[in-house]
């Protein structure tokens, strides 16, 4: 899960209908594009960008952009079945989290309001208590096959928090000495991917492993480093970037090694999760400025675009090879939505 800061809207705020819409199901295999130069992004692809961040922030106003992948992408895989999930009675629906017993996480808003943490379980959507949360932003990701939902909350003041809810009994998680904190993902030893924050909103990352034992996650020579995903085996994924218009994923391996990885012809790269098979899954945005959903494997990307949508960003992945995600239509609307292979 990620994080905020609302001056610069880095959050597109998850939304969507409040009648529960179980959309059509489709399969698409991904198929490689053209050569192509990136170029600088548009400010409807900017606005998508934006969605890296779960973070208080405005709702987007502005459909993103759909259109032909990014060069060099292999076919994949195979193909995927989607399906939309939208909490009842919002106007925004995002997933951040998915577990091996297809409960997932996320947020919500409904009409213009401020997006509210929730969990889906057994076909049910659970919005997580405001009374511990508070009234406003929230976001959800997990939970974990234990249970553990995590994520960030601002209270009064407008400054964020991490929190963990395991066994029913809820923790903030800050980092000390700084401004605002988020818990963007915990694995099944505990261990805490989070990311902090300061007046100057530039997004630093660190590695919780156990109480009180930090560890600074920052790509040389980068203006920020965001983890957003760690698995059982420690390893880590993200973005880092010296321009917020044009990121970079990056893979962090158990022993602290870094790599970036981009999606070849991309003008940018976002990475969310990695199971503990070693797949990728995040975003990236094209040389004319659209925005897709993508997986990778051993070095292979592969396209994942919800049928029909306008900008699709995978932004969670199971041990099973499920994805879920966001997805914009033409109107600019979000809606939750998961992918079966």
């Amino acid at each position: 899960m990620s994080s905020h800061h609302s001056s610069r809207s880095r959050l597109i705020v998850a939304a969507g209908l409040f009648t529960l819409v179980v959309a059509g199901s489709g399969s698409v295999a991904a198929s490689p594009g053209t050569d192509a130069t990136p170029s600088a992004l548009t400010p409807i692809a900017a606005a998508c960008a934006n969605a890296h961040a779960r973070i208080q922030g405005i709702t987007a106003t502005t459909p993103c952009r759909h259109g032909i992948p990014a060069a060099n992408l292999a076919s994949g895989p195979g193909t995927y079945s989607y399906q939309t999930i939208d909490y009842p009675g919002a106007s925004q629906t995002t997933f951040w989290g998915i577990n091996d017993l297809d409960e997932l996480s996320g947020q919500y808003s409904v009409g213009s309001g401020v997006a509210h943490a929730m969990v889906y379980r057994h076909g049910r959507f659970e919005p997580l208590d405001p009374s511990v949360l508070g009234t406003y932003f929230s976001a959800s990701g997990g939970p974990t096959d234990l249970g553990t939902t995590f994520g960030g909350y601002a209270d009064e003041t407008g400054l964020q928090h991490g929190f963990q809810i395991q066994h029913g009994q809820f923790s903030t998680v800050d980092f000390p000495g700084h401004l605002n904190s988020n818990v963007d993902q915990v694995n099944l030893f505990g261990a805490i991917a989070g990311v902090y924050w300061d007046a100057d909103g530039a997004f630093h990352g660190v590695l919780r492993e156990g109480t009180g034992h930090d560890t600074p996650i920052d790509v040389a020579g980068a203006r920020e480093t965001y983890p957003l995903g760690i698995n059982d085996e420690g390893e880590m994924v993200g973005y880092w970037d010296t321009n917020p218009a044009q990121t970079h994923g990056f893979y962090r391996s158990a022993d602290g090694q870094f790599s970036t990885i981009d999606v070849p012809g991309a003008a940018a790269t976002v990475i969310f999760e990695i199971n503990d098979a070693g797949q990728a899954v995040g975003y990236y945005i094209d040389a004319s400025g659209n925005t897709h959903g993508f997986i990778e494997a051993r070095g292979q990307f592969q396209s994942l675009d919800m049928p029909g949508a306008a900008a699709t960003l995978a932004t969670a992945i199971n041990n099973l090879g499920v994805i879920a995600g966001e997805y914009f239509d033409n109107a600019g609307m979000s809606h939750g939505f998961v992918a079966t292979p």
